[in-house]
């Protein structure tokens, strides 16, 4: 089966809310996320998928544990998922997803329209009321313990 490299970023403010757009494909409640654009680490393209996606701007909470001035260190993802895609133009194929957690540092919340129809903050208890992917509400709230409980920087 394809596989395709994506990457996605749940993102927290101050209040512990996680950004979440409406997919338009989908039609699903999703952290914001896609492909990795040539050129780019999943870092960055998670960093550019949220602010393209909701005009929010964030930093990537990591725990980073190497670093050396020979190298140069991509962020940690938090997690690392495969799962299956139906795609009207590729056919069924599989995602491999780099997650990273995130806090949100500017930006006004605008949803872009082309690929999602909202961008909400929304309470991490609230995630099992929404119309989601089956492990979204568990994967946020995982994520939220550590980013609440300042376990990253």
């Amino acid at each position: 089966m394809i596989r395709h490299f994506t990457r996605s970023a749940i993102v927290f403010n101050d209040e512990g809310h996680v950004l979440l757009v409406h997919h338009n494909k989908t039609d699903l409640w999703l952290y914001p996320g896609g492909h990795i654009d040539p050129n780019e680490d999943p870092a960055e393209a998670a960093l550019r998928e949220v602010r393209e996606e909701t005009g929010i701007t964030a930093d990537i909470l990591d725990p980073q544990p190497f670093r050396h001035p020979a190298v140069r260190s991509i962020p940690s993802p938090f997690a690392i998922i495969e799962m299956e895609i139906e795609d009207r133009k590729v056919g069924p194929h599989r995602h491999i997803d780099f997650v990273y957690v995130c806090r949100a540092i500017s930006g006004n919340l605008v949803a872009q329209a082309e690929e999602v129809s909202g961008a909400k903050w929304v309470p991490v208890e609230d995630l099992p009321a929404l119309h989601t992917p089956v492990e979204l509400p568990a994967l946020i709230t995982e994520a939220a313990k550590g980013a609440m409980g300042g376990l990253w920087n």
